[in-house]
């Protein structure tokens, strides 16, 4: 499947105030459940983890159905103790909770198979052998790319040995500068200056101009005859190419895009959500061995949620399986008179029109519809549907 990734900012919806620190318990514990929360944060915090499938590959936690009943049994993996940090952050910023389930369940999904990237000679804060590797994906015209390059700078410096952050050309066509803007920072990255560069562009956003652009590539000893040119700029183009052939690759709809240890993260431009997210990195139990975790991985991508849908779902590319998630957990059911969400009421198979709305939001991902217009059409129908209570394809 190819993705056309979107030509436009992505913006993150949640504005967070300050980070309100979760703690969660000890293995020793009777149970995992973090107990900071509020009598109807834990009400809620029980109700989402109960949606979340149990993310952990060890056999011996295979017989827990969901996220709920491995924390309550007082149990927890790697998988399971960042998500279940990620439920109580977002709780504690009072983001809804079927915003919450919609990400907790993506970055689950995402946890299966990481995303792997092209990374020889690009740009990188901190040492390779960094616990913790964040992948960037940016635009040095977009605006939320300037607010996510002063979060990496902070973390960086707040977590210097525990992080290690790779900046990845995505130039979007709706940015006049943007690819030329990518071809000097490359190149000043040949010439070790990459991060002079990086800063200068994004504290002059909004002035960047031919002018500007001229001016930088003069200060890093460039030629713009030779940069620009198809034959000797070839080198540096390339690498711009194969970045975006890696963010389409993994899914990537817009910028910035954040990655940690190749699973991405929502909202990550955020200072306190992504220190939060590091800090549940940092502190979960160490991950389950690599021949375990592939096993884990082949079992959920071969593992059909929808009955009767099993040769489409198997034909689908992981970025597809896990953008047909998302979109399944955070709307309602087609049918009246129901809370469940589309993925709940297509597996219980309680609504006639669900699994033919699976069917087109396949057919949809696998088109490389940008995701605006996707869930733009995903909405319609619903509201149709909810309304008419008649099948959304007829």
């Amino acid at each position: 499947m190819k993705m056309k990734y979107v030509h436009t900012c992505f913006l993150c919806a949640i504005a967070f105030l300050s980070l309100i620190t979760s703690s969660c318990a000890t293995t020793q514990s009777a149970s995992q459940i973090p107990n900071n929360l509020s009598k109807q944060g834990r009400a809620d915090f029980l109700e989402i983890a109960g949606a979340v499938e149990n993310p952990c590959a060890e056999d011996e936690l295979q017989s827990f159905a969901n996220l709920r009943d491995l924390l309550e049994a007082g149990k927890t993996c790697h998988e399971a103790y960042i998500l279940s940090s990620e439920i109580a952050f977002f709780l504690h910023k009072d983001v809804e909770p079927e915003r919450i389930l919609g990400m907790v369940v993506t970055e689950g999904h995402n946890m299966v198979a990481p995303a792997s990237f092209n990374l020889e000679n690009r740009p990188r804060l901190g040492a390779e052998s960094a616990p913790i590797e964040i992948v960037i994906f940016s635009d040095f015209q977009c605006p939320y790319c300037a607010r996510a390059a002063t979060t990496m700078h902070r973390i960086y410096e707040e977590k210097p040995e525990a992080v290690s952050i790779v900046f990845k050309q995505m130039p979007l066509q709706m940015h006049q500068y943007a690819a030329a803007a990518s071809l000097i920072s490359v190149y000043a990255n040949d010439k070790g200056k990459f991060w002079q560069v990086h800063d200068r562009f994004f504290e002059n956003q909004k002035s960047i101009n031919s002018d500007l652009l001229a001016d930088v590539l003069k200060e890093i000893g460039g030629n713009p005859d030779v940069l620009f040119n198809p034959e000797s700029g070839q080198k540096y183009g390339s690498i711009v190419i194969e970045d975006i052939e890696d963010a389409t690759k993994a899914g990537v709809q817009g910028t910035p895009s954040i990655f940690i240890n190749g699973v991405e993260i929502s909202a990550a431009s955020n200072y306190d959500r992504l220190l939060a997210r590091i800090e549940a990195e940092l502190n979960a139990p160490e991950p389950a061995s690599p021949q375990t975790r592939e096993k884990n991985r082949e079992k959920a991508l071969q593992n059909c949620p929808y009955t009767g849908l099993e040769e489409m779902y198997s034909l689908m590319e992981p970025a597809g399986r896990n953008a047909l998630s998302k979109y399944a957990t955070s709307f309602l059911c087609p049918c009246q008179g129901t809370a469940q969400t589309l993925h709940d009421c297509a597996v219980a198979d309680s609504c006639p029109a669900a699994k033919p709305l699976i069917v087109k939001l396949i057919t949809r991902i696998n088109e490389g519809i940008p995701e605006p217009q996707i869930l733009a059409e995903l909405q319609s129908i619903i509201q149709t549907e909810r309304t008419k209570n008649t099948n959304p394809l007829e």
